[in-house]
């Protein structure tokens, strides 16, 4: 089932109401894993464990080389932080590995986007950890531990970019943002887990040149800020002007509803849409469209309509499978001459992702890049002219650390079905971080745009974050609220009644039922299931004053009038039992009980139909 047609009808009054308040006022783990997950020790002023051992070796080397450049001050009072995938002149480039850093010398300049961050007048303040290789995006890595998620501690922070995330969320060194890249996710994901700004860029619009390189077609560079303006500062000096004629807001709004359904998503994942959806109303209210993206690629795409074949709901699926084969045989060309002759010591799910990329076949890579073109072409054409997709960044928030494999290897293939999008097609995504004062951790909206309309995107979140920061907080609430409801008071008791009174021990049964009235008078339920007992003890007369006191409680309460009803002919009350059977029956007239009895007390007091064998009473 999609979100939307079941999400929006159960919190649709909750979104009302948030806007109309807003207008008033404006499994265990093996020894390996517990190594694998530990936080490295680090100095004071690394608490979270963000920077490489030996960040400060090469850093003035990070300084304008061309103080007259058009760029020159443009970031001027600004810090940044840099991924140890980026070249510094005079260090080597550790790419998360011991081994990759034994096997390499030291960079002879630095990265071109390091250069215009520099230039542009940003001080260059440490160099951050990242998943070993660049080739997972958990954050946690077995040579160098797990950076502490500043904003969910016992949470993951999510990488690769872990290093450079869990700075800027932590505001380490007092950096205002961090240099990552994006291949499968790498900016995206801890963007989202540790509750800050983060961009993926198009693919090719920022150089990569001084990069190390893990998959070129997927490689882009991303950086992440704590406020919308510097991620759009940055973004002023680091992406290409935008053509004259692309478009400067958008034309059209898609949600993904595939994406968001009960099978992918969290319900902080789909508040985080509905919160969007709900902005929407209020600023674009007649541009929004929810489309199954699937369903719309089946459509119009025959190559992938014949590899999804007839499985059900299996688009994305489809799409992140693509996206781990052709990845994947890209990280194989390029890293494994160096994994054959090296031999490196590896964490175990890395060196597992290596070897299954060692073994794709040509003709599924082939098959692969030809869907991939045609599906590109259809989402091209799906964005022309300002089109927008709207879906969560992540799953949900992040999972918490010292996951089993089993458990971090599904998460990790939900997460590539919403993130296999962009990464496939080489679009700009944008995730907003979202949060509320409870202890759920942040949450990611993502937005995804046309190709090259990066700028454009980061205007289109700046334009939106108030109004969706402001309604997802109480959307949420009042979705767990529904989910998870607060424990009625005197249930526990009621429950315990429930079993004595199955066990035949009626004064216990009793004594539970009266604590639970006490604590919870207004329960028809509860004075009702006490009425049984009496009717189990003979105390007829009490059973029917507490099924009297049930009946002004809740008129509806169809067993309050049997029990009455029981107790009523007890006592040769007939008709004032047939009376109660009579309003049982016309609440529910299919109650068999009520049939019977309406029938038997008829009979009884001589107002049975003609032709009823009296035998029969």
């Amino acid at each position: 089932m999609s979100l939307l047609p079941k999400l929006a009808s159960t919190i649709a009054a909750v979104v009302v109401s948030v806007i109309v308040g807003k207008r008033a006022r404006r499994g265990r783990r093996s020894k390996s894993e517990k190594v694998r997950t530990k936080t490295r020790k680090a100095s004071k002023a690394d608490e979270l464990g963000a920077f490489v051992s030996d960040d400060e070796d090469a850093l003035p080397n990070v300084v304008a080389s061309s103080p007259e450049s058009p760029e020159g001050g443009r970031l001027r009072g600004l810090k940044f932080v840099i991924k140890d995938i980026f070249d510094v002149r005079g260090r080597i480039t550790g790419f998360g590995s011991p081994a990759w850093k034994s096997t390499h010398q030291p960079a002879r300049r630095n990265a071109e986007c390091v250069e215009w961050l520099a230039n542009a007048g940003a001080q260059a303040v440490g160099i951050t950890t990242l998943d070993e290789l660049a080739y997972a995006i958990n954050g946690e890595n077995v040579h160098y531990g797990t950076p502490v998620n500043p904003n969910a501690r016992q949470c993951i922070p999510g990488g690769s970019s872990s290093g450079s995330a869990v700075a800027c969320a932590g505001k380490l060194r007092d950096c205002d943002f961090a240099l990552g890249t994006d291949t499968g996710g790498s900016v995206r994901v801890p963007a989202s887990y540790c509750g800050v700004f983060g961009i993926r860029t198009s693919h090719d619009s920022i150089s990569m040149k001084g990069v190390q390189p893990l998959a070129p077609s997927f490689d882009t560079v991303g950086w992440f800020a704590r406020s919308i303006d510097i991620l759009q500062r940055v973004g002023d000096v680091l992406l290409p002007e935008s053509d004259p004629h692309a478009p400067t807001q958008p034309s059209k709004w898609y949600l993904l509803e595939d994406a968001v359904s009960e099978k992918r998503t969290s319900p902080h994942a789909q508040c985080a849409v509905v919160s969007a959806v709900s902005a929407l109303r209020e600023v674009a209210p007649r541009t929004l469209s929810r489309i199954n993206f699937s369903e719309t690629l089946l459509a119009s795409c025959p190559k992938f309509a014949a590899l999804v074949g007839n499985q059900e709901d299996s688009g994305l699926e489809c799409l992140r499978e693509m996206v781990r084969v052709l990845m994947g045989a890209e990280i194989w060309e390029n890293l494994g001459q160096w994994y054959s002759k090296e031999k490196p010591a590896l964490g175990r799910p890395i060196r597992a992702r290596i070897e299954a990329a060692s073994q794709f076949s040509a003709q599924q890579i082939d098959t692969f890049k030809a869907v991939r073109e045609e599906i590109r072409e259809e989402v091209d054409r799906l964005l022309d002219g300002g089109g927008v997709l709207i879906l969560p960044t992540t799953p949900g928030v992040a999972p918490k650390r010292g996951q089993s494999d089993q458990a971090t290897d599904s998460w990790r293939q939900k997460c590539f079905e919403l993130l296999c999008i962009s990464s496939l097609c080489g679009l700009p995504q944008v995730s907003i971080p979202l949060g509320t004062s409870g202890s759920h951790g942040p949450q990611g909206l993502s937005l995804i745009g046309g190709y090259q309309t990066d700028k454009m995107l980061i205007s289109t979140a700046r334009s939106l974050i108030p109004e969706i920061s402001e309604l997802y907080p109480d959307i949420l609430e009042n979705e767990l609220l529904r989910l998870n409801p607060p424990p009625v008071p005197g249930e526990s008791e009621k429950e315990q009644g429930n079993s004595a009174l199955k066990a035949g021990k009626y004064q216990e049964a009793l004594e539970y039922y009266s604590v639970a009235i006490g604590k919870n008078p207004k329960s028809a339920v509860f004075v009702a299931n006490r009425a049984m007992v009496h009717l189990k003890l003979g105390n007829y007369e009490l059973a029917e004053e507490d099924c009297t006191t049930a009946i002004k409680l809740d008129r509806s309460y169809v067993k309050a009038y049997l029990r009455r009803a029981a107790a009523r002919s007890v006592g040769g009350n007939y008709l004032e039992s047939l009376v109660d059977y009579e309003d049982a029956l016309r609440l529910e007239p299919n109650n068999a009980d009520a049939k019977r009895e309406v029938d038997r007390m008829k009979r009884i007091i001589g107002m049975a139909d003609p032709g009823i064998d009296d035998a029969d009473l």
